[in-house]
């Protein structure tokens, strides 16, 4: 992880928790909004329109920088916000095309590929900020931002789970708020649940190979993540600790090797989310926990690279309405989500889903979660 100046005062290691790192958020996006040139796609836009959709587009290129800078900390890849290569001179000039670098990074992956797809990614399409202020974004998260990463804390989630990415998106979209209810879960409240779910299931279903689960509303993957960790002590030590309730472990699983423990978790924890880029976040983040499991058994090098996780290191993290799938006619669910009937990859890694002839089966039916 890289050294970098902290924030405190608010009894979180989290940044996003910082109202001074917030406020500095919000500078940059007043900085870059006012610049954007917006593409040609967007038609004829009125004053206040026009203004909206500059500032949904600084929120997602802001947001990126954001995701990458927290990459870079962790060294899932190359610096290129924090520092720059060796010999390279940055200038303001080329500022567009730099941040455009740091955001392919993060795609190295086959699961986090979809970040920055115009499908699921539009607002990152629809605009470009100024080289200035580009420029300008660029000396900040090399100058003064903090570091988006922090030391491990008990009873806290590791900042290799992507906590903070899955905060700010809630922080800087809010339309995204608006619309789909992007509320991100505390890790408490999740860890509450899990221990009142998962532990019972753990108890009754120990002879099972698999624990199944499934976050029909997975937002950005909190509760995945958790399930991710209560599944690897499950799996690997066949005991599981409460976090949250006060009650005794459950014993009694088969403990398994590491990357065996990694594909019993791929092959029993789903999600799925409407947002696209919310279901691309979770993704991302699942993807680099796994990988971080991993390393920390021995099976991946360290520093932990993105794109030296295996390809088979794929969560199913669908995109899709949880409430209509398999439910109503493919023509209904494209009347009701057109943007989402022919996404691509909105079931990857999984073949496409199958439209039922007779939609009668319940919406989360275990053949439709599984398919979606």
């Amino acid at each position: 992880m890289t050294a970098r100046r902290t924030l405190g005062g608010t009894g979180t290691p989290n940044p996003a928790d910082d109202p001074t790192f917030r406020r500095a958020l919000q500078r940059q996006a007043d900085v870059l909004a006012p610049t954007v040139t917006l593409t040609a796609q967007t038609g004829e836009l009125s004053p206040t329109a026009r203004r909206e959709r500059q500032e949904q587009v600084a929120s997602a290129w802001l947001y990126l920088s954001c995701v990458a800078a927290w990459a870079e900390d962790h060294q899932l890849v190359e610096p290129l916000l924090r520092t720059g290569p060796p010999g390279v001179v940055r200038n303001a000039a080329s500022a567009p095309l730099w941040l455009g670098r740091a955001f392919e990074a993060l795609t190295r992956h086959p699961a986090t590929q979809w970040l920055l797809h115009p499908g699921y990614n539009p607002m990152l399409w629809a605009g470009t900020p100024s080289a200035a202020a580009c420029h300008t974004l660029i000396e900040w998260w090399a100058v003064e931002a903090p570091s988006l990463a922090w030391a491990d804390r008990a009873g806290y989630p590791r900042s290799i789970s992507g906590w903070v990415i899955g905060d700010l998106l809630q922080i800087l979209s809010p339309e995204r708020r608006a619309r789909h209810a992007l509320v991100q879960t505390p890790h408490y409240v999740a860890d509450f649940i899990l221990d009142r779910t998962l532990h019972p299931a753990a108890n009754t279903f120990r002879d099972e190979p698999v624990l199944r689960l499934i976050d029909p509303t997975a937002g950005t993957g909190n509760y995945l993540i958790r399930a991710v960790d209560y599944l690897w002590q499950w799996y690997t030590t066949g005991r599981v600790e409460p976090r949250s309730v006060k009650q005794p472990p459950t014993t009694g699983g088969q403990a398994h090797r590491p990357q065996e423990a990694i594909r019993r978790i791929l092959a029993g924890v789903d999600g799925i989310d409407i947002d696209p880029l919310t279901a691309a976040v979770a993704r991302l983040r699942m993807t680099v926990y796994l990988g971080h499991l991993m390393a920390d058994a021995g099976l991946l090098p360290r520093p932990l690279r993105l794109a030296a996780i295996p390809a088979w290191v794929t969560p199913r993290i669908a995109v899709g309405d949880s409430l209509l799938i398999g439910k109503i006619s493919r023509a209904e669910y494209g009347r009701l989500h057109p943007h989402l009937v022919d996404l691509p990859g909105a079931a990857f890694p999984l073949a496409d889903f199958t439209w039922p002839d007779n939609p009668t089966t319940p919406a989360l039916s275990r053949t439709s979660a599984r398919h979606v």
